[in-house]
């Protein structure tokens, strides 16, 4: 599946939880109406089926985009995606699991599933067929999940240059034991931060999708096509 299809595309609003737990009184916040404009978006870049071992599997590829209000940036942020069905499901691997470093990385696919990263120390001759196999990471990432339902990226800028998570999208994958339907949940927390007026602290928000416990949890469904397309994912990563 070529085109890319949103999946989310909603404003993050402040954490109710937040002066809980802000233990530094004399730090700043943002107002209500100066993060107005702050949103997650969310798109499925890929889904295809995939050979794993010799038994059919699956490979999903999403790119979120933390969007700040004007004047503003993330100085941080969490992305959370939970399976929930089919019961028992468990992620194989997820990517990128480790990104400090801006060079442009290529996206690999092992026979058992296993995801990793080339990095290219050179800027890679780019065509147009193949514009979206080559990512950059504008901010420092960790990933986590494998062996379990839960998928987990940290996104953190350079505490040195604080210029934020950078308003590119960032490129998620994750590798399953499964085809066909495919639902599970996103959870997203995010702090915006604003540069305090010479040399002062930055103002600062947490923000999360939804104000209530119960609208945190963003529903996603994704179906995996039942027969292995190797060649459609070309454009996205690199066999091995």
């Amino acid at each position: 599946m070529d085109e890319d299809v949103p999946l989310i595309d909603a404003a993050l609003v402040p954490d109710p939880d937040e002066s809980n737990e802000m233990g530094a009184a004399d730090i700043a916040t943002i107002t209500d109406e100066d993060l107005r404009g702050s949103r997650l978006l969310l798109v499925r870049r890929a889904v295809e089926s995939i050979e794993v071992d010799g038994t059919p599997g699956g490979i999903v590829q999403l790119a979120c985009t933390f969007q700040p209000a004007d004047g503003a940036r993330f100085a941080s942020a969490q992305f959370r995606l939970r399976l929930t069905t089919p019961e028992g499901v468990r992620i194989i691997d997820v990517a990128p699991r480790v990104i400090d470093d801006p060079h442009p990385v290529e996206l690999t696919l092992g026979r058992k599933g296993q995801l990793g990263l080339k990095v290219f120390a050179v800027e890679p001759k780019i065509e147009a067929s193949s514009s979206k196999k080559y990512v950059r990471y504008h901010c420092n990432v960790q990933g986590s999940g494998a062996g379990t339902n839960l998928a987990r990226w940290d996104f953190h800028e350079n505490p040195d240059r604080r210029d934020g998570l950078g308003r590119d999208e960032q490129v998620l994958t994750i590798t399953l034991p499964v085809t066909g339907s495919v639902i599970g949940e996103v959870i997203v927390s995010a702090r915006l931060a604003r540069r305090g007026i010479g040399g002062a602290v930055d103002a600062i928000r947490d923000l999360v999708l939804g104000p209530r416990p119960s609208e945190r949890a963003y529903p996603v469904g994704i179906e995996i096509p039942p027969k292995p397309a190797p060649s459609r994912l070309e454009r996205f990563l690199s066999f091995l």
